[in-house]
């Protein structure tokens, strides 16, 4: 009952950003922004973004070397499978299933696997975080701006400005938080876990055993965090994967024709990050449009030269990993419905 709630409140969410984001829109307009985009560009700019990938996968290997040691080769195709599955399925089921194939065919703890996926997005959040506060002084030092009426949802007003703002910052807390909570439970374990069960006595006796067990692998999952030389790379690559990431944003641009200042490539990277974190469809779709096209409309963008440009870049963001994470599945001899199958046969056992 809460999973068929939380998809129909993501498919909500969807349409009502789709809706904003597509009123009053001139389709020619959009029509003619994609049809002069420099292709051999487009081609360019999607090869840096896959290569990001690998850079992602870099860093899989320092979080999962004090488990197993991995090649980043060897977790290329499990990291863009993953992420193939993000794209296809909501809420974020990709992370899960990482870990349940990682785990089936590399022989590692599932919750373990899990566990330094969470560490990795802990840190990316991190980073959105210096991404946001970056691309935020674009407020300060781009004078081209302009003032957009509220928009109105069930009689309540929200400012653009100020949304991106408080998502923002409730996206820094959520990472924050969550980054406290892993520190806790690897450096002040016994105190951490023993809260946990506080927590939980009132399940079953069966849920806080397989909470109990849970917890001891998922701690094994956090020993990069013990280890600062470990921590400095995966900050670093993590850095270096976003930044290119920044850059493909800025890329796209100008195969488009449309000139960004890279600080706002900052604010809507950030901000349409944060954004995917609210329920809604696979992919993020809907969210990451209507806040990445509301900026681009605050610096006095078009509509349509906004709308052209976001959806784009979420193309990009979409399209190729899904078609690679379907290559590298059929190259594993992996059936999409078969792994999704099996997943929840394993999850219904435990």
């Amino acid at each position: 009952m809460g999973k068929k709630i939380a998809v129909w409140l993501g498919v909500a969410v969807t349409l009502i950003c789709l809706f904003f984001v597509f009123k009053g829109l001139d389709y020619r307009m959009i029509l003619d922004i994609i049809q002069h985009i420099n292709i051999w560009l487009l081609i360019i700019t999607v090869a840096i973004y896959i290569g990001g990938y690998y850079i992602r996968a870099e860093r899989w290997h320092y979080l999962l070397k004090h488990i197993k040691p991995f090649k980043a080769m060897e977790l290329f195709p499990y990291l863009v499978m993953g992420f193939m599955f993000n794209n296809v399925l909501p809420a974020r089921a990709g992370e899960f299933i990482r870990a349940y194939m990682t785990g089936q065919k590399k022989g590692v703890s599932k919750s373990s696997t899990f566990a330094t996926i969470m560490v990795e997005r802990v840190f990316d959040g991190l980073i959105m975080i210096l991404f946001f506060v970056i691309g935020y002084t674009a407020f300060h030092f781009i004078t081209k701006q302009s003032d957009i009426p509220p928009v109105k949802i069930f009689g309540i007003a929200f400012g653009i400005k100020q949304a991106v703002l408080i998502f923002a910052v409730l996206g820094s807390l959520v990472f924050i938080g969550i980054l406290v909570f892993m520190l806790l439970l690897l450096f002040k374990r016994e105190t951490t876990v023993m809260f946990v069960h506080k927590m939980l006595s009132v399940f079953s006796g069966n849920v806080r055993e397989k909470a109990g067990k849970f917890m001891d692998t998922f701690i094994e999952g956090l020993g990069v965090l013990g280890n600062m030389k470990d921590v400095t790379a995966v900050l670093g690559l993590s850095l270096f994967a976003w930044t290119v990431e920044a850059f493909t944003y800025w890329l796209m641009g100008v195969a488009m024709n449309i000139q960004i200042n890279f600080l706002l490539i900052c604010l809507i990277m950030a901000v349409a990050n944060f954004a995917i974190m609210v329920p809604s469809t696979s992919g993020g779709i809907g969210p990451f449009e209507f806040f990445g096209v509301g900026i681009m409309m605050l610096f006095a963008y078009p509509k349509e030269q906004a709308v052209a440009f976001v959806f784009i870049v979420h193309l990009m963001i979409l399209i190729p990993i899904i078609i690679l994470g379907a290559a590298f599945m059929l190259a594993e001899g992996l059936n999409f419905s078969k792994v999704i199958s099996e997943k929840n046969k394993e999850e219904a056992v435990k």
